[in-house]
């Protein structure tokens, strides 16, 4: 076989674009699937089945999140919500609304029916986060073009996200002087407060406390 047409056909069952296999004609998969033996191939559908399962439990947990904030269903519990998933679920507040957001902004992409390309994975997902509800579907469609014929990268999306990001207000910061700042020490005393403000009922201040709490670990990065 001629160089030339071997290079051709490579060409062809090559995929030009990191999308769900929806987006891979059936011919296409079905090159591509024949280059596998049955036990790769086998082992390759119960690999995919795993990462789906995952991905779908990453959202569902999300919007399970999501329910038990807006419905305040925490209250069973705790006094707020912040309370209930650091206590009962033993994670970082960026970590949870992270789940939270992620899954918001994956089922605004997932109703629009003209975007071809939908999100593959959390790290997109939060680069959307920050872009305003509004301005989602745009700056997604956007990193779309950016990426071209190449993987759609957090990179890209980041980059793609950039314009559409609402602009920083002039927030008070706090300078670090020698290093990283140390809130660890403040943090814990301020939970000894809300712990004592909820036993006296004082729902004033524990939501002051509450307040300052966010302040502190967005000034410390958590």
């Amino acid at each position: 076989m001629p160089k030339n047409q071997k290079t051709d056909e490579a060409k062809a069952v090559t995929p030009t674009k990191q999308t769900s296999t929806a987006t891979i004609d059936d011919g296409m998969a079905e090159v591509l699937a024949s280059k596998l033996s049955t036990d790769q191939a086998e082992e390759l559908e119960k690999c995919e089945k795993i990462i789906k399962q995952g991905w779908g439990t990453f959202l569902e947990v999300g919007r399970a999140l999501a329910t038990i904030r807006d419905k305040k269903l925490y209250k069973g519990k705790y006094y707020n919500f912040d309370q209930y998933w650091r206590k009962e679920l033993g994670v970082s507040r960026s970590y949870a609304y992270s789940l939270i957001e992620s899954a918001v902004v994956n089922d605004q992409l997932s109703a629009i029916a003209d975007i071809e390309v939908k999100p593959l994975n959390e790290a997109q997902l939060r680069e959307l986060i920050p872009v305003k509800e509004g301005k989602r579907v745009d700056a997604w469609k956007k990193a779309v073009e950016l990426a071209g014929d190449n993987p759609i990268t957090a990179k890209i999306v980041r980059k793609a996200a950039e314009k559409f990001r609402p602009r920083k207000s002039g927030k008070p910061r706090v300078k670090k002087v020698g290093g990283k700042i140390d809130l660890g020490p403040a943090l814990k005393l301020l939970s000894q407060a809300e712990t004592l403000a909820e036993e006296n009922k004082d729902k004033a201040i524990q939501k002051k406390l509450t307040e300052l709490r966010e302040l502190l670990e967005g000034l410390a990065g958590q």
